[in-house]
C-alpha cells in the first residue's frame, strides 16, 4: 500500500525496537508477583476509587481514518485527560496511596478504622492535620498527592525538578500543597525528597520504588489498575463490551508504574489471551529499554553527546526504572521502543487537527508517545512483522494526560520540525 504523504515525518524518524528477550507471553501470571501486585489489591483499590465523587469510566475514542491509513483494523485512545478533573491518569494512584497511608497510621497509632468518607467529613482531623505527606514529581503525580492530601485532611510538601514548568507547579499549589523546586533532575529530586522526609518525619508517597520501599508504590500501581479494569469491562466483559478486544496496547512509560499495572492486571485476568504489550519511551530517557537490553534494571544512557537524561515529554523524564514495576514488565511486556523528541509536536498536532476525519483529541506531550511509536513501526514492513501488526490488528493507546501546561501545549502545536511541511 502506498505511504500517505501525511505520514512521511514518522516514516523518516529514527526509532529503536527491541522485542523483549525475557517475555513470557504464554506463561501464567507468576505466583511470586502476587506479593507486589495482586488481584485482591486491584479489587480493593477499584472498589474504593469507584466510590469517590466524580468517578466515571474514561471514554474510548476511535480514530478510524488513521487506522485505515496505517492499514490497521482499529486505533482507539483511552482518554484519561478528564480523570477527576485532574487532567491525567495519575489521579488514580497518588490520592489512593495517601488515603491508605492515613488509614494505616490512624489504625497503628489509635486503633481507628476510618473510611474515605469519614476522612472527607473531617473525622480525626486533629490527628490527620499533623501528618505531612511528600513526593517528588514532574507534575501530575504531585498534583494527585496534593489533591489526596487536601481531600483527606493532611499536609503536603511536593518537590519538583529544575525542568518542571511554572504551569505544572501552579496546578499543584491549587490544592494547597507547598511546592519546592530543586536544582536537580527528576531522579536526584526523588532521592532529595526521601532524604528530606527522613529528616522531617514526613511520609513519602512515591510512584517509584527502591530498596526497602515497596508498599506505597505498590498501592499507587493498584490505583492505576482502575484503567485496566475499565479496559477489561469495555472490551472483554459482556454486556458492557464496546469494541472488539485489542491485539496490541502501546503504553508510554516513565518509571513504569502505569505500564506495569495494566500489564499485570490483564495478565492475571487473560493470561496468554491478553494483548501484546509494547512499552514506549523517549530515546533520551529510556530506562526500561536499557533494562530490557541488559536484563537487569539499568539507568537510561541519556543523550548520545552529553549523557543527560532529559525529554520534552515531561511525564516521561525519568532515568531510572521503578524496580517494582520492572519485576512485572521484564517478563510481561512483549517489546520496547524508543522515539525521538522531535515527533512530539507533530503528533500532538495530528490529534488536535486530525487530517483523516477523526475526532479531535487534546493530548499532552507525554500522551503521544504510544501513537508516535505506532505510526513509526506501522510504516515499516519489517517492524510490522516483528510486532505482528496486520490489517486485522486492533490498537489501544492511552491518552495519559491532557494539556497540563497550556503554554507548552500551544508552543508544541506550532512547532515545525526539520523544516518539514507538517500537517
Amino acid at each position: 500500500m502506498p505511504l500517505d504523504p501525511a505520514l512521511s515525518l514518522w516514516r523518516k524518524s529514527p526509532f529503536s525496537l527491541l522485542p523483549n528477550p525475557d517475555a513470557e507471553h504464554n506463561a501464567p501470571y507468576p505466583a511470586e508477583l502476587q506479593d507486589i501486585f495482586s488481584q485482591a489489591g486491584c479489587e480493593a483499590a477499584q472498589a474504593e476509587i469507584q466510590s469517590w465523587p466524580g468517578y466515571q469510566i474514561s471514554n474510548l475514542i476511535q480514530l478510524p481514518g488513521l487506522a485505515e491509513t496505517l492499514n490497521l483494523a482499529d486505533i482507539s485512545f483511552k482518554n484519561e485527560s478528564e480523570r477527576f478533573s485532574l487532567g491525567s491518569f495519575k489521579a488514580l494512584g497518588g490520592a489512593y496511596a495517601v488515603l491508605k497511608l492515613l488509614q494505616r497510621l490512624l489504625h497503628e497509632n489509635g486503633g481507628f478504622e476510618s473510611s474515605a468518607e469519614d476522612l472527607r467529613r473531617g473525622q480525626h482531623k486533629e490527628l490527620v492535620r499533623e501528618i505531612t505527606v511528600t513526593t517528588a514529581t514532574d507534575g501530575n503525580h504531585g498534583r494527585s498527592v496534593a489533591w489526596g492530601a487536601q481531600l483527606f485532611g493532611c499536609k503536603a510538601i511536593i518537590f519538583v525538578p529544575r525542568s518542571c514548568s511554572k504551569a505544572r507547579i501552579a496546578a499543584i499549589t491549587e490544592f494547597g500543597a507547598e511546592v519546592i523546586q530543586t536544582e536537580l533532575n527528576y531522579d536526584d529530586t526523588v532521592r532529595h525528597c526521601a532524604d528530606t522526609a527522613r529528616a522531617g518525619n514526613y511520609h513519602v508517597i512515591s510512584d517509584t520504588s527502591w530498596e526497602g520501599y515497596h508498599l506505597i508504590p505498590g498501592q499507587v500501581m493498584h490505583g492505576y489498575s482502575v484503567i485496566a479494569r475499565e479496559i477489561f469491562i469495555q472490551y472483554f466483559k459482556r454486556p458492557f463490551r464496546e469494541a472488539v478486544p485489542p491485539s496490541h496496547i502501546f503504553i508510554q512509560a516513565g518509571v513504569g508504574g502505569m505500564a506495569a499495572a495494566i500489564t499485570g492486571y490483564l495478565w492475571q485476568l487473560l493470561g496468554p489471551r491478553r494483548p501484546r504489550i509494547i512499552i514506549v519511551e523517549p530515546e533520551n530517557a529510556a530506562c526500561l529499554y536499557a533494562s530490557a537490553a541488559a536484563g537487569v534494571p539499568t539507568r537510561a544512557s541519556g543523550d548520545k553527546k552529553t549523557g543527560e537524561v532529559h525529554t520534552i515529554m515531561a511525564g516521561l523524564d525519568c532515568g531510572e526504572v521503578s524496580p517494582l514495576a520492572w519485576k512485572i514488565l521484564f517478563r510481561g511486556a512483549d517489546a520496547f521502543i524508543t522515539i525521538p523528541d522531535n515527533v512530539t509536536g507533530p503528533t500532538m498536532r495530528l490529534l488536535a487537527n486530525p487530517p483523516f476525519s477523526d475526532p479531535v483529541l487534546v493530548a499532552g506531550e507525554s500522551s503521544i508517545a504510544g501513537l508516535a511509536a505506532l505510526m513509526m513501526v506501522a510504516t515499516h514492513e519489517d517492524s510490522r512483522d516483528i510486532l505482528h501488526l496486520s490489517a486485522d490488528s486492533r490498537i489501544l493507546l492511552i491518552n495519559s494526560e491532557g494539556a497540563m501546561d497550556q503554554e507548552r501545549y500551544k508552543t508544541l502545536l506550532e512547532q515545525q520540525n526539520n523544516n518539514e511541511d507538517i500537517i
